[in-house]
């Protein structure tokens, strides 16, 4: 063989060779991201109250491609950052009002989760505060209020249909409130990838190699 001829295969087994290592590489990166992503949903359903299946499906893959050989998991709501950090979370005006107890359920959400817009304090106290007290003897509707209780917590509560005695505790208002770390996203993700990516990337390359382009 000519040196000539030779130099050519051997350019030709390193250019299969690159391409045979980004194949790998490239589905390796893929592979371990959508694991990641099934970790993430696995700790999201044991670290939250699931209202919304949907919701944790929502995290995000965004592929690697051979000439960009960087794999993205991500979430598209930025108010759960606060349940990935954690730290305090502050209200935009005078107090932070925060579901409690059992009322929760009494509670509407959206599939998302969110509490609906006619669910949220200042719109359940609108009739409250837009209403005289009703004399004593007339039946009043079930409409939140504003209360004290024993231990100084301010509270809007309502009394439950059918029970009068009974009351549904639906907000505690705050001046701010401890999140827990409950959703470490980057550690879920790193840990993912160190369990599993050189795995995924050798069973890449022997697919690759037992499957040469000709």
């Amino acid at each position: 063989m000519k040196l000539e001829d030779l130099a050519k295969e051997l350019e030709k087994e390193i250019k299969r060779d690159i391409s045979q290592v980004r194949f790998a590489a490239t589905r390796a990166l893929n592979e371990t991201a959508f694991k990641a992503r099934t970790a993430l949903i696995v700790k999201y359903e044991k670290a939250f109250t699931v209202r919304s299946k949907t919701l944790p499906k929502k995290v995000e893959v965004k592929k690697a491609t051979k000439q960009d050989m960087v794999a993205q998991v991500g979430f598209p709501f930025d108010w759960m950052e606060i349940n990935v950090k954690g730290g305090t979370k502050r209200p935009s005006k005078k107090k932070l009002s925060t579901p409690i107890g059992h009322g929760e359920e009494s509670v509407a959400r959206t599939a998302s989760g969110k509490i609906l817009k006619s669910f949220r304090p200042a719109n359940l106290l609108k009739y409250a505060d837009g209403h005289k007290k009703k004399k004593r003897g007339e039946v009043a509707t079930s409409h939140a209020f504003k209360m004290r209780t024993k231990k100084g917590n301010e509270v809007i509560a309502r009394r439950k249909k059918g029970d009068r005695k009974e009351m549904e505790w639906l907000y505690v208002q705050k001046p701010a409130a401890k999140v827990p770390k409950r959703w470490d996203f980057p550690g879920i993700v790193g840990e993912t990838v160190n369990k599993y990516l050189n795995a995924e990337f050798e069973k890449a390359m022997r697919w690759a190699k037992s499957h040469p382009k000709k």
